[in-house]
């Protein structure tokens, strides 16, 4: 297995505070998944405990975190996975375009408690996000079927606990699998 190619899915503005996605193909053809972020990144993104502003970040297996996010830091972790071996288990395969071909954008902005925008594509959702200037993460959702049960479907999550069956757990989840792009309020000054 010899990694071909590696795809940052967008620039990075901030390499100590931002999260990005990557895509690597290999020489099969096979194409894989994964992202990284940084630790500050993790306090700026990802679900609150309830009634706290704390945040979790969990089964997010397809997590790479390094203290800073460069083309070259991003290429030498995935060339240190590949050499030791890891690179299949640090990211998932990537069928076709995306693992669900229906769903909708969904909006978070930054330190909300709910949806704030819902689109039928990525394009509408990013000209709606651009045109206000807002941050948050947009993440694509199947339709018809829950976070929860499409991560465990597609072999992203596999609960390991039995809190992790309980409806407090499942309300609130959310997959790092699923495909997500977060954004930053960059202002001129």
């Amino acid at each position: 297995m010899i990694v071909r190619s590696i795809i940052i899915e967008h620039e990075i503005p901030s390499p100590i505070t931002y999260a990005v996605e990557v895509t690597i193909e290999l020489d099969s053809g096979e194409r894989r998944w994964c992202f990284f972020c940084t630790p500050d990144s993790l306090d700026r993104f990802g679900d609150f405990l309830p009634n706290s502003t704390i945040r979790i970040h969990a089964a997010a297996a397809h997590m790479i975190v390094l203290s800073v996010l460069t083309k070259e830091t991003i290429t030498a972790a995935i060339n240190e996975l590949q050499r030791t071996g890891e690179l299949l288990h640090a990211t998932r395969p990537v069928n076709g375009t995306h693992a669900f071909l229906q769903g909708v954008w969904v909006f978070n902005g930054a330190k909300a408690a709910f949806p704030s925008g819902v689109f039928t594509s990525r394009e509408n959702a990013e000209a709606w996000i651009t045109e206000h200037k807002l941050e948050g993460t947009l993440t694509l959702y199947p339709l018809d079927q829950s976070a929860y049960d499409h991560a465990i479907a597609n072999g992203w999550f596999n609960p390991q606990s039995p809190n992790q069956k309980l409806p407090e757990f499942i309300q609130r989840f959310t997959s790092a699998s699923q495909e997500h792009y977060h954004y930053e309020r960059h202002e001129s000054k």
